[in-house]
């Protein structure tokens, strides 16, 4: 008798160690699902606010080499070359430019890659080439992009509003957005809910 209990009770084991139900099976893919969600919505996040970041660090590392030249010229006492670089191609101070910059355009085509770097002869300016436009915010029509100018920056003595190297003393050079322009991140999070 004994025997038989010992075998009733390992078949009823057996029953009961089947594996998961339906039911948690399909518990377990929701919460899986709802967690992949908020890590893509954060992924996004990050992509834009690295884009950000990128053209930030650019930026600053731009305006140092300016720096750096201003200073250059000025010690060897060459204050006329600091004035040329008004409107110049901010990439020639580099010693190596960036693997997404894409050089010098002076044709009126807008060059349609995202993510890159080039300089308009044309307007005189540096253009990056947004990649992520969703969430990218600014008054110029076409392409999304950030444009900047290196601008002189000078102390107008005169009043004329233009520099006189004459009157106006050089003060240093800028690298400065043409048009106002603005990312958000929080949007990308948001708008992925």
């Amino acid at each position: 008798m004994q025997h038989k209990e010992t075998r009733l009770h390992k078949n009823l084991l057996k029953n009961q160690q089947r594996g998961f139900t339906i039911l948690e099976l399909v518990v377990v893919i929701i919460i899986i699902s709802i967690l992949g969600l908020f890590a893509i919505d954060r992924v996004f996040a990050l992509r834009i606010a690295a884009e950000q970041a990128a053209v930030k660090q650019l930026v600053g590392t731009l305006k140092s080499a300016l720096g750096l030249e201003v200073a250059r010229l000025a010690l060897s006492g060459n204050m006329a070359g600091v004035a040329k670089l008004d409107k110049s191609n901010p990439m020639h101070l580099l010693s190596q430019a960036p693997n997404n910059y894409l050089g010098e355009n002076d044709s009126s085509d807008l060059i349609n890659n995202t993510g890159v770097w080039y300089f308009d002869e044309k307007q005189k300016a540096l253009v990056y080439n947004v990649t992520y436009k969703e969430y990218f915010k600014t008054s110029l029509e076409g392409v999304p992009r950030i444009r900047y100018r290196v601008k002189l920056v000078y102390d107008d003595q005169n009043k004329n509003k233009r520099f006189d190297a004459r009157y106006d003393s050089i003060a240093g050079l800028d690298l400065f957005p043409i048009e106002k322009y603005s990312w958000n991140v929080n949007e990308a999070v948001i708008a992925r809910e």
